[in-house]
C-alpha cells in the first residue's frame, strides 16, 4: 500500500471518528436548544393571540402558582410525549398551524370559548403522565378522585384528563379572553364562566355473583 492510500485512509478514519460525531453532537445540542427556547410561555406570547392563556397559566397551579414553585411549560401539556419523534413532528405541525392562525387573525378570528371544548384535542395525556407518573398507584383523602383516576385507568374516560380537569393549566381563562379579545364577551358565556369543577365519572360496577350461590367448597 502506497503512502497515498495510507493518508487516506487515516482521513476517512480521522472524519469517520472526529467529524461525524462533531457533527451529531452539534446537531442534537442544537436541536435540544431550540426545542427548549420554544417551548415556555415566554416564547408562545410572542404572538399576541396567546396573551390571555399565559397570564391565566401563570395564575394556575400549573404555571408556577404553587408553593413549590414547579412549572409546567406549555409543550409539556400541549405536546405528545409518547416519543421523541411524534414530539418534534406535532411541535413543527402545531407551530406551523399557530403562525398561520396568527397571520389570518384579522379576517378569520376563531370561536376561544366554543375551541375551548374541543382541548381533548390539543391536551395529551401522555404530558399529564410525564408528570404524574405514578398516579395509578397513587393514593388521595378525596373518595372522588380515587373514583376517578380508576375509572380513568379502566378506560371508562372517553376523552382523557381535561374531561374531568377541564380547566387545568389556566386559572380563570375565559375571564382573561373577555378582557382580551373584544369579540369574547363574557356575558355570553355559561354562569359558572368555566370555572366549576366537572363531576368525574364513576368506574364500571363489577360484576357481582349472584345472591344465594355459593362455591363448591360449600356444597
Amino acid at each position: 500500500m502506497n503512502k497515498r492510500w495510507i493518508r487516506r485512509l487515516l482521513f476517512t478514519l480521522i472524519v469517520v471518528a472526529v467529524i461525524v460525531p462533531a457533527v451529531m453532537a452539534t446537531g442534537w445540542i442544537g436541536t435540544e436548544t431550540l426545542v427548549e427556547k420554544t417551548s415556555d410561555a415566554e416564547f408562545c406570547t410572542s404572538c399576541h393571540t396567546m396573551e390571555p392563556f399565559a397570564t391565566s397559566h401563570a395564575q394556575d397551579v400549573h404555571g408556577g402558582n404553587n408553593p413549590g414553585g414547579v412549572v409546567a411549560h406549555c409543550t409539556d401539556c400541549h405536546l405528545p410525549h409518547d416519543s421523541a419523534a411524534e414530539h418534534l413532528f406535532a411541535k413543527a405541525k402545531t407551530g406551523t398551524r399557530d403562525a398561520i392562525a396568527q397571520a389570518i387573525y384579522p379576517i378569520h378570528k376563531p370561536d376561544w370559548i366554543a375551541d375551548l371544548e374541543k382541548r381533548a384535542e390539543y391536551v395529551y395525556d401522555s404530558g399529564c403522565l410525564s408528570c404524574h407518573a405514578a398516579l395509578k398507584e397513587a393514593t388521595s383523602d378525596d373518595p372522588a378522585a380515587l373514583a376517578a383516576h380508576k375509572a380513568y385507568f379502566g378506560g371508562d374516560v372517553g376523552d382523557g384528563c381535561v374531561s374531568c380537569h377541564a380547566n387545568v393549566g389556566h386559572k380563570n381563562l375565559r375571564v382573561m379572553l373577555d378582557d382580551h379579545f373584544d369579540e369574547v364577551s363574557l356575558s355570553e358565556m355559561p354562569g359558572d364562566q368555566g370555572d366549576a369543577p366537572v363531576d368525574p365519572p364513576l368506574p364500571a360496577e363489577e360484576d357481582k355473583p349472584a345472591q344465594g350461590a355459593t362455591g363448591s367448597e360449600d356444597a
